[in-house]
């Protein structure tokens, strides 16, 4: 099999076809077969499988989901399952909060199911707080917390296969105190404030989360250098402005919501390598100014496309004209994230966009420019 590399041998020492007694059809699926049907399941899995259960003050394994439930069913599928190592490089680890240890039990179960991974990069999903123990707070910065004694265990444990973590997604609001060496980390999701705790040469996709990014102060840091996509929550113009010096290699950037700040970005800049922006265009006009501050003297070279989260209005029009009228690109599609269908879209609202972009597009579908007589 090419398919997969499972690190399954001897296939044929568990096959039913070698057992006497007549078999159940599903023990008679082919291992490779079985093998592909557990890895669909477990990739479908919404952020990822988790590892641990949570009643309102417990916590226990989860066996009642893939991929534990599947080693339930019976000998066979448990040997398959076992042998499987991508199976077991997806998880989501939700760390209690409480201050007691846990019992000894749940650690070896995560180090169990990181075993069972092999050497498979690890996909990866912390979530903190889950038991009301402890009040979580909001994306700080504050060097006197400590994680719990119980989230400590289970962090030292997932730190000490850190060199595998190839996605990570921190949804965790505290302050771990930890580094992360990360030499395979390719995608991460976390706040601003803790992606200098990052080591990860070659993280190329960046998800930053969480309301702290207004006053943000910016220093460059080398996990930044060779990110090249990037998706912010939310961020004002000066920050998003920032993200252009502190990522040199950054080829698309995606923000979520577009803060009011009163400060402006005064300094011209140029990035060399972006090619596509997403950016929701605020309805209001007081709020479009922030859009008006991001493109100020800016220079985008390489700047492709444009795709605003917006109905193409006149306000909206207006504010994107106005916008590239102060900016310096060469862009070919502006494409409109829209609830409204192409068919009854404006094409004479439209149009200003014609003089800027050679292609508008209503989500990928393109806007044919009206013929004058």
């Amino acid at each position: 099999m090419t398919a997969f590399d499972v690190g399954f041998t001897h296939s044929h020492d568990y096959s039913p076809v070698n057992v006497n007694c007549p078999a159940a059809h599903i023990h008679m699926l082919p291992v490779e077969l079985l093998q592909h049907v557990f890895l669909l399941i477990v990739n479908d899995v919404p952020d990822c499988p988790s590892v641990f259960s949570y009643g309102d003050t417990t916590i226990s394994a989860n066996v009642t989901s893939p991929p534990q439930v599947f080693i339930r069913v019976c000998r066979f599928w448990r040997v398959v399952a076992y042998s499987t190592t991508a199976v077991w490089s997806r998880m989501q680890v939700s760390l209690p909060g409480r201050v007691e240890p846990l019992k000894p039990f749940l650690p070896s179960l995560l180090q169990s199911w990181l075993a069972r991974s092999g050497n498979q990069p690890l996909t990866l999903r912390i979530v903190s707080g889950e038991l009301p123990v402890r009040i979580t707070r909001r994306c700080t910065r504050q060097s006197s917390y400590e994680p719990s004694q119980a989230d400590s265990q289970l962090l030292e444990i997932l730190l000490s296969e850190s060199k595998r973590w190839g996605s990570v997604a921190l949804t965790s609001a505290e302050n771990w105190n930890r580094d992360f060496d990360t030499p395979q980390l390719r995608s991460l999701q976390c706040c601003w404030s803790e992606l200098s705790s990052f080591n990860a040469p070659n993280l190329t996709h960046l998800h930053i989360t969480y309301r702290w990014s207004l006053t943000m102060r910016f220093r460059h840091i080398p996990t930044c250098d060779n990110v090249r996509h990037l998706w912010v929550q939310n961020a004002s113009a000066r920050v998003i402005r920032s993200t252009f010096l502190m990522f040199p290699r950054l080829e698309s950037i995606k923000v979520d919501l577009i803060l009011s700040d009163i400060s402006h970005p005064h300094n011209s800049t140029t990035h060399h390598c972006l090619e596509s922006i997403t950016f929701p265009i605020p309805s209001d006009p007081f709020q479009q100014r922030e859009v008006l501050k991001i493109f100020g003297e800016l220079r985008l070279p390489a700047l492709r496309q444009l795709t605003f989260v917006a109905d193409p209005e006149e306000s909206e029009i207006a504010c994107i004209v106005a916008a590239l009228e102060i900016a310096s690109c060469d862009v070919q599609v502006v494409d409109f994230q829209t609830s409204i269908p192409l068919s009854e879209v404006d094409v004479d609202v439209v149009e200003p966009l014609f003089s800027i972009a050679r292609v508008v597009t209503i989500h990928g579908e393109v806007l044919r420019r009206p013929i004058r007589q």
